[in-house]
């Protein structure tokens, strides 16, 4: 704005007013594509880490699959059978 009031002045320079504006607009460009670079990479780290999440979760579902904590003590028949053949002790006692 203060430029516009400057060139309104009787005798200002129009060239000097246009130049000025054009090294204004540049380094707003500027800005702006820094700006839109840093959006770009912020939006590809919220991609992986979707993907990152999605994998844990995935990799948990698996985890909790093999123990079955649905049954009594979390482990299943086979767990158990393992649990048979170990050396006594082997075992921790809780």
């Amino acid at each position: 704005m203060m430029l516009l009031h400057e060139v309104d002045k009787p005798g200002s320079d129009v060239d000097e007013y246009v130049d000025s504006l054009d090294a204004i607009l540049a380094h707003k460009m500027e800005i702006i594509s820094l700006l839109r670079g840093r959006l770009t990479n912020f939006r590809d780290h919220l991609r992986e880490e979707e993907i990152l999440s999605k994998k844990f979760y995935e990799q948990r579902a698996e985890v909790l699959d093999v123990f079955d904590l649905n049954d009594k003590d979390g482990f299943n028949s086979d767990d158990m059978q393992l649990l048979a053949n170990l050396p006594q002790e082997n075992l921790v006692k809780h």
